[in-house]
């Protein structure tokens, strides 16, 4: 190794001196050997920051050929000595020094790279695509033609790679972006819209699921992949086809074993890698994608792996013997290293007689060779290493490494070993690594999960981890939730960080509600009503459903509390009554816990949430109350995310009562909390349009309502865009703008049903077409609004009251008395799909 300049450097009760080569513990030597000081150098002079094995290797051994345990032998005897939190292993990435420095000159790591405005989904760092390039031009000419694509292949045969290469190759080449969405995971085809709508992160509103799904996305431009349709086939083509149908500028890539069968579906064949058919020198072997495959994935365990003379004809066999099945092949490639070429060849041929011998015969060929492989693989494992992989199974999609340590380190295992049985099951390709290396995240691919749960359930260990996997998970949540509150994080941030765990969490909760683990479900459901993203709605409410029927008296009161108080959120907007009735629900359990709380924050929401339900359902007395005694509670130095909550409620109440200055006043301080607090806040930029109109500024009003539309063009967020189309068409009417305000209302009226924000559009298009000289379409329109908010048993907020009025006052000096009334009757029954006729056709009703 280099020998280091003169430094010293301190961490804890230790010093390294570089120059002495010494190791000191609170001044006195600490014996440790040479090769073990060189990788604590090399690790100390670059803290905080990941060193992959390759260059820690290259700078403790430089240009020797060792074996990468080795490695990880020093590491342990390190640890020994210095306490095993100095060094951290990163699985499948290497080790960062973890201690802090008091040196001079010691520098923090660079911040991490903001998340990008449109979300993709893609994996960080995307593995080498082999073998493939003829087929990435293929794929690219494909969905260049046509806007629907089928990926089909066998599992194993590199679908996903190739097509998210396309995705990665292609994200700036729409308007929009592109998007990877992961069906593997989903069982539930009626959850399917909601999942696209989430992965994409848009609000398909409250109505149909479908319905709002494809408003959401009609006017989008982008690329979408599926992945992994097989096992909902039939659904997934119907989702498809109404997607093709809906959005024009939509174009979709879905990889599948099988095609769609749609008519306008191209399918694109993807077949094995290239294997050379009869001996060839390396160098013209390595132009076959199996090969290159191969040695490249051998080299990721041993950079000094070559293909030679020598071993050339077996690696050839391999991939031969493997179909080149490129997952297959990179099991096989990853004991070359251990093994040898020529070793390799002998143990997978032996094993493979032994595993295929008397297998289902109706399984395609490449099936069975790809299963013989993972199992011949796991069978090279040490003990650690397997129980470790069967362990895994329980994880549903990825797991982070904080949650793999809560599931699987028991008191007296030893942590670091886990961790290093980790590492080696990424570099013989049985976990896939991906996320970034602050926060990496490890999952097993479908089929070495199917095989890791069966190995699980045939040594009895499934239920034991399945409820640690719960417990962890409840764990991991209930920190979340004292997160989101505790204003350390912006709330957008926390919801980006909750999604890749929504899949363990749903996994955690079904079991925990078959096992009949009552308290452990209501804690991972409680913070899941908070993590999921409005688009699925019909998940939030089934699973507010399934919360609310939880809850009992013998279940702890925080719990019980925290529950009724999100359920209170989450049915805000739907149902508001029962809303109520769950905040006055929280609001009387968090009395009785005020006492024991460490400050009054929970009691200070739950009267949030309660003054905001009562005056929501015109209660105004009760809020007032509510608000006065949540004044005496509030902290002025809690954090925005605290604060805002109060707030809120107190511009309810000021809107509800028709204070239109004090309810412009909070609307503008309510803007600024959500910003300070990491929210996108267009939901309270576009209640703000609506305090300013109120309060008579219709100029201030439309010009803040056209900034919002411009900011959220482009964007995916058409739920935020149809709120703030509404609220410029009610400030472009004040001002008499009729004929500017036409497009504004065709716009947002396209999207108003499936966001089911009808009642509220509609009273504008009533006004919209009484200015517009059409009286009669005005009181059929107005009347249609005035219906739907009695049956939503619905207070209508002040604008959209005058709105009403003024296009009935219009309406009842045009028309006789008789008319008026059919117009009244003939528009409380009218259907959605009635109204853009009316509206803008010059219909009447």
């Amino acid at each position: 190794m280099t020998p280091a300049p003169e430094t010293s450097l301190r961490f804890g009760d230790f010093e390294l001196r570089s120059h002495e080569r010494r190791l000191l513990r609170r001044g006195e030597p600490v014996e440790v050997g040479g090769r073990a000081f060189d990788v604590l150098q090399a690790l100390a002079q670059q803290p905080g920051r990941l060193v992959g094995k390759g260059t820690l290797m290259d700078l403790v051994w430089p240009g020797l050929v060792v074996q990468e345990n080795n490695l990880a032998a020093q590491v342990s005897a390190l640890r020994k000595v210095l306490g095993g939190d100095v060094i951290a292993t990163i699985p499948g990435r290497g080790y960062r020094f973890a201690a802090r420095i008091a040196a001079a000159g010691d520098t923090a790591p660079a911040a991490a790279p903001a998340p990008p405005a449109l979300k993709t989904n893609l994996p960080a760092g995307l593995p080498a695509l082999l073998g493939r390039g003829a087929e990435l031009a293929e794929l690219g000419a494909a969905i260049d033609r046509g806007r629907l694509v089928s990926v089909v292949g066998p599992g194993g045969i590199g679908k996903s790679l190739l097509t998210q290469h396309v995705l990665a190759a292609r994200r700036d080449a729409y308007e929009h972006g592109v998007c990877w969405i992961e069906l593997g995971g989903l069982d539930d085809a009626a959850a399917l819209p909601g999942a696209v709508a989430a992965a994409l992160g848009v609000h398909g509103g409250h109505g149909d699921a479908l319905a709002g799904l494809m408003s959401a996305v009609s006017a989008l431009r982008m690329l979408l992949a599926l992945d992994n349709a097989e096992h909902l086939l039939d659904d997934v083509a119907a989702l498809c086809r109404a997607l093709h149908d809906a959005a024009p500028g939509l174009r979709l890539v879905v990889t599948s074993q099988a095609p769609l069968r749609l008519p306008n579906e191209q399918v694109f064949r993807i077949g094995p890698l290239a294997v050379p058919d009869a001996a060839l020198p390396p160098a013209k072997a390595l132009l076959y994608g199996a090969v290159a495959l191969f040695v490249e994935r051998a080299r990721a365990v041993d950079r000094h792996f070559q293909l030679s003379d020598a071993n050339t004809a077996a690696v050839v066999e391999t991939c031969r013997a493997l179909d080149g099945l490129p997952l297959a092949i990179e099991l096989a490639a990853a004991r070359a290293p251990l093994l040898g070429a020529q070793q390799l060849v002998v143990s997978m041929r032996d094993r493979f007689t032994l595993l295929t011998r008397g297998r289902d015969r109706g399984a395609p060929g490449r099936q069975r060779t790809l299963r013989a492989a993972l199992e011949w693989s796991c069978e090279l494992l040490a003990d650690r290493e397997k129980q470790m992989f069967r362990h895994l199974g329980v994880m549903a999609g990825s797991g982070s490494l904080a949650l793999i340590r809560n599931v699987l380190v028991e008191p007296g295992v030893d942590e670091w070993g886990l961790l290093d049985a980790l590492d080696t099951l990424v570099d013989r390709s049985l976990v896939a690594l991906s996320g970034d290396d602050d926060e990496p995240r490890y999952r097993l691919l479908e089929t070495p999960r199917a095989y890791a749960l069966e190995c699980l359930a045939a040594v009895g260990e499934r239920d034991a981890l399945q409820l640690r996997h719960a417990l962890a998970v409840a764990s991991m949540f209930d920190a979340a939730y004292d997160e989101y509150f505790s204003g350390r994080v912006g709330v957008d941030d926390w919801l980006h960080r909750r999604e890749p765990d929504l899949d363990n969490a749903r996994a955690a909760l079904h079991w925990a509600s078959e096992a009949g683990e009552t308290e452990l479900a209501l804690r991972i459901g409680a913070t899941m009503l908070r993590a999921l993203p409005p688009s699925l709605h019909i998940e939030r409410m089934a699973l507010a459903d399934a919360c609310e029927a939880a809850i009992a008296p013998e279940l702890r009161e925080p719990l019980q509390q925290k529950a009724w108080l999100e359920l209170s959120c989450v049915l805000a907007d739907t149902q508001k009554a029962r809303a109520r009735r769950a905040a006055e629900r929280a609001l009387a359990l968090a009395r009785r816990l005020d006492a024991r709380q460490p400050d009054r924050f929970t009691l200070y929401h739950a009267l949030c949430r309660a003054a905001s339900a009562a005056a929501q359902t015109d209660d105004l007395p009760a809020a007032r109350a509510l608000l006065e005694e949540l004044r005496r509670v509030e902290d002025p130095s809690w954090p925005a995310q605290r604060l805002l909550w109060g707030c809120e409620a107190s511009q309810w109440v000021a809107r509800m009562d028709a204070n239109t200055a004090e309810a412009l006043r909070l609307g503008r301080r309510l803007l600024a909390l959500d910003r300070e607090r990491g929210g996108n806040a267009s939901i309270p930029a576009g209640n703000l349009i609506d305090a300013e109109l109120a309060a008579g500024d219709a100029g201030a009003a439309a010009r803040l309502g056209g900034e919002l539309v411009e900011a959220l063009r482009g964007t995916r967020h058409e739920y935020g865009l149809t709120f703030a189309r509404i609220n410029l068409l009610a400030a472009l009417l004040a001002q008499g703008e009729v004929v500017q305000a036409r497009a504004v209302a065709q716009a947002a009226w396209s999207k108003a049903p499936a966001f089911d924000l009808q009642h509220a559009a509609a009273a504008y298009l009533a006004l919209f077409c009484a200015l517009d000289g059409r009286p009669r379409a005005a009181v059929a329109l107005a009347a249609y609004s005035e219906a739907i908010y009695a049956a939503r048993e619905e207070t209508r907020e002040r604008n959209e009251t005058e709105a009403t009025n003024r296009a009935l006052s219009i309406g009842g000096r045009a028309l006789d008395d008789a008319e008026l009334a059919r117009a009244r009757a003939e528009g409380a029954v009218l259907r959605d799909a009635d109204v853009a006729a009316i509206a803008f056709g010059g219909v009447c009703a």
